[in-house]
């Protein structure tokens, strides 16, 4: 099966819907728009255009704010109980096909941890 593509509207239209977010992102971390744009790479200048839509956010800045979202528990349970990335977004990601859900809890393996950690 082939894996999962997003095509440029699709890109388009999960930027617009994650940027829409960002306000409520940076409430749940308790953020200002430059300690966000510290944690993303991103300036407060382009925090703030994108939050008040003078600027849009594209993939790059879309990724960089997923990282963040993923490495906080409260923003990725906010993430997920919104809905905020469909299916398809998880999928390109994990590189998934589309007849494989994605996974949304990823559980490091220890045993895997400790093999890596021993090769060092």
């Amino acid at each position: 099966m082939p894996m999962i593509t997003l095509s440029a509207e699709e890109k388009r239209a999960m930027c617009s819907k994650l940027a829409a977010e960002l306000p409520k992102i940076r409430e749940l971390l308790g953020a200002t728009q430059e300690g966000f744009g510290e944690l993303c790479g991103l300036s407060r200048i382009t925090i703030s255009r994108i939050e008040n839509g003078s600027a849009r956010m594209n993939w790059s800045h879309l990724t960089s704010v997923m990282f963040v979202v993923v490495c906080n528990r409260r923003t990725k349970e906010y993430f997920y109980a919104n809905d905020l990335l469909d299916e398809r977004f998880l999928q390109f990601m994990q590189q998934k096909d589309a007849n494989i859900p994605p996974e949304v809890n990823i559980v490091v393996d220890v045993d895997g941890l400790r093999a890596y950690a021993q090769r060092k």
